[in-house]
């Protein structure tokens, strides 16, 4: 049998610390143990200046000596259906890989002292009597399996599948398992309570400044035309100006530019963080809204995005800034583009080209796992129509298979910004889908 080494110290830095411990936790899962935490500066943008962070130190847990000794005690963890049992297995373990953080390691010889090895021991001894209790089954839960192949087909993540697997077990009992219609229901509820919506946006500064950044090919430059769409018809009279930052892309400015004339907006292009402050010094008093299109990046071009970052920071100007992505991406490289972006702190997720995609679990997914709200939905080219806020039910009614109970999901989930001319195009006898 190796002899345990002595955990070698790693590092994490990050914005926030929740931010730091995301990242350990998806390089590590649950195997590590924070060592410590302390106030640090990171680079803004390629050394452009500077900003706070936190430092997280930790280790990685050797787990190896807990399995073999498993396998020695022969334990065979079992599945089963009942919610407080597997809590408790759950419970159980997680106090035997806390005895083992707690461990103390002699750093001469690398070896467990003689007391931690026999309360190792016993905590090991004390789960397979637990385990070798509980009431087991073989036989998988037919509605479960169902249900997780329906998200599957939805494009759920494998993490979004085994969080409503776990909590079907965890809240309906054996007989309720039965009942494939209500299980069906909730489950829909659960996905409806995991979507995040943007508050609605409130013109409380003047100007306020409203940022679209994303990949190439999402259409940014549509959505900014219909963006301002939205508020040139509002109710409000308001003052905008469009701005595009796209010097790479003539075509783009142009773009922006007919848009602007059909709607009567000044439109212009700025190079600088400075060229951006003098076009909101034109306008004086009077600008209300300005929207700035942005240059569409690869995410892992980080040196691009870095000087597009710096070129953002306007003087004296807190913007809103919002990350733009296709409903079509596919879950691996939303969570890229996610993390990524991070750099402009992004307020909203705008999701767009909603037409062009049937499903709508990968977005689900990545925003839940990533606690992002989603403020709005474009769909096709036209300006302004095809652009709403988003809303609960219009996620809802892409799912697939699923049966949904449209009247019971709209007093669940208001919402008056939903395209009701779809949902109720979508609706069968009952009210149900």
């Amino acid at each position: 049998m190796s002899r345990p080494t002595k955990p070698r110290p790693r590092t994490e830095i990050a914005p926030t610390y929740q931010e730091a411990v995301a990242r350990i936790r998806e390089k590590w899962g649950d195997d590590y143990n924070i060592t410590e935490k302390r106030q640090t500066t990171m680079p803004k943008f390629w050394g452009i200046g500077s900003k706070p962070a936190v430092e997280v130190t930790y280790t990685v847990v050797d787990t190896a000596p807990i399995r073999d000794r498993m396998q020695e005690v022969n334990v065979r963890p079992a599945r089963s259906p009942n919610s407080t049992t597997q809590r408790e297995k759950e419970d159980t373990l997680r106090q035997l890989i806390d005895t083992l953080g707690k461990t103390n390691v002699n750093p001469g010889t690398g070896l467990f002292s003689q007391n931690d090895l026999s309360a190792l021991t016993k905590k090991i001894e004390e789960l397979s009597s637990a385990i070798s209790n509980l009431p087991t089954t073989q036989q998988a839960i037919p509605v479960i399996t169902k249900i997780e192949e329906m998200l599957e087909e939805n494009e759920f993540t494998p993490a979004y599948i085994r969080m409503i697997s776990d909590r079907i077990r965890s809240e309906f009992s054996l007989d309720e398992l039965n009942d494939e219609d209500r299980v069906q229901k909730k489950v829909v509820e659960w996905i409806g309570e995991s979507i995040e919506l943007y508050p609605h946006l409130e013109l409380i500064r003047k100007p306020t400044v409203l940022i679209l950044v994303g990949p190439t090919g999402v259409g940014k430059t549509t959505t900014i035309a219909k963006m301002a769409a939205k508020y040139r018809l509002g109710s409000l009279d308001l003052n905008l100006r469009m701005v595009s930052i796209d010097h790479f892309r003539i075509a783009a400015q142009e773009q922006l530019k007919i848009y602007g004339g059909h709607m009567d907006i000044p439109t212009n292009a700025a190079s600088s963080a400075k060229d951006i402050a003098d076009l909101i010094k034109l306008d004086g008093n009077k600008l209300d809204v300005m929207l700035i299109d942005t240059i569409g990046l690869s995410p892992h071009d980080y040196e691009t995005i870095g000087k597009m970052r710096a070129l953002l920071e306007i003087p004296g100007c807190k913007p809103n800034v919002f990350l733009a992505i296709s409903a079509s991406t596919k879950s691996s490289d939303l969570r890229d583009i996610f993390r990524n972006y991070e750099t402009f702190e992004y307020e909203g997720i705008i999701v767009t080209k909603f037409d062009e995609t049937n499903h709508v679990g990968n977005i689900l997914s990545i925003l839940h796992e990533k606690r992002k709200p989603v403020a709005y939905i474009s769909s096709g080219q036209v300006v302004p129509r095809d652009f709403e806020e988003a809303s609960v039910l219009r996620f809802l009614t892409k799912l697939t298979d699923f049966k949904l109970d449209i009247d019971s999901l709209e007093k669940k989930f208001p919402s008056l910004s939903t395209d009701i001319d779809e949902v109720e195009n979508k609706k069968t006898d009952g009210g149900t889908l």
